[in-house]
């Protein structure tokens, strides 16, 4: 039975995956990046977890290794820049690649989701589409064509830091009015503090300490019917609805997916962003593009997109050689 390794790097934890070729993630395993800040102590644990995955799965057929981190720069196979990581350059792919004979691929983490998508869901049978995380920020990954779209330096996708707004809400990139300020986890408590502080609409929420408004509560005041949540949901809705006919303005995909947890608040998003989206789409199209909920469960997708890598680029290779062939 064929078998991946997914590694998702993120700024608190790197998770590792054992997963089957129909996505079912048989092992898991964690490593926290604080403990291992040093980028050669990082790099010797993670080789010490992959050796314990694959004598876990020596009656599996392990075909490669596939990572996904901020920072990646996949042409030279390393992790360097991420602002959220401690390693200033980490050469993970050569270290990986001279310890195991198995292939190892290197992609951004914006693109895990797409390629979970693409490798183990809704997506599986579409050429084009848009995958959009709705998490602490947005991130997002595109296919065209049946491709994944990279860019030049790996880092095509970047959706959430369009701007939206010309100097408007800092965001941590650097810049100003950055689409993710206004449409994640984060720009939703952002948006009901401003309200809060206008005390234009009427709340149960002007009450709450500042430090305890969160996205979740947000959403469950708006599901009880407070007025002011219920309005911050339905502006960051129709916000979302707008830039998403941008971008199809731009890539002609048959179908969007959204995924993280803000994806999770249901019609308290989605009705607003879709007739948004509907009201802002250009008229050219013959079919508008569906907008859905990713149906796969958002603690494995960065694993299950690392692990699809592997799949990804062993066709791809296997396409060449016929080819040369």
């Amino acid at each position: 039975m064929k078998a991946a390794i997914g590694i998702d790097i993120g700024g608190t934890n790197v998770r590792v995956g054992l997963v089957l070729e129909l996505g079912e993630v048989i092992h898991q395993s964690r490593i926290e990046v604080a403990t291992h800040a040093d980028g050669e102590l990082f790099l010797n644990q993670l080789i010490r977890t992959v050796h314990e995955f694959l004598a876990f799965s020596e009656d599996l057929n392990v075909l490669g290794i596939g990572i996904g981190s901020p920072g990646a720069n996949i042409e030279e196979g390393i992790i360097e820049r991420a602002s959220n990581l401690p390693w200033k350059r980490l050469p993970i792919v050569e270290r990986l690649s001279s310890v195991f004979d198995l292939p190892v691929f290197l992609t951004n983490d914006a693109n895990l989701f797409a390629i979970a998508e693409k490798g183990y869901g809704h997506a599986s049978q579409m050429t084009d589409f848009l995958a959009v995380t709705l998490g602490t920020g947005v991130g997002g990954g595109v296919y065209a064509s049946d491709q994944l779209v990279t860019g030049a330096n790996g880092l095509a996708g970047e959706v959430g830091h369009v701007i939206y707004e010309r100097n408007g809400r800092a965001c941590k990139c650097g810049r100003q009015g950055c689409l993710e300020r206004y449409v994640s986890a984060s720009g939703v408590v952002e948006t009901a503090k401003e309200y809060i502080l206008a005390k234009e609409f009427p709340s149960e929420l002007y009450g709450v300490p500042e430090h305890l408004i969160n996205a979740q509560l947000v959403a469950d005041s708006a599901k009880d019917g407070d007025v002011l949540a219920m309005k911050v949901f339905e502006d960051t809705g129709r916000i979302l609805g707008e830039a998403l006919a941008g971008f199809v303005a731009v890539l002609n995909p048959e179908a969007i997916f959204l995924s993280g947890g803000l994806s999770n608040s249901g019609d308290l998003l989605l009705k607003p962003a879709r007739a948004s989206f509907s009201k802002s789409l250009l008229s050219i199209y013959p079919n508008e593009p569906v907008i859905r909920t990713s149906a796969i469960p958002d603690n494995d997708a960065g694993v299950l997109g690392a692990s699809a890598l592997v799949w990804e680029y062993s066709k791809k290779l296997n396409e060449s050689s016929l080819t040369e062939i």
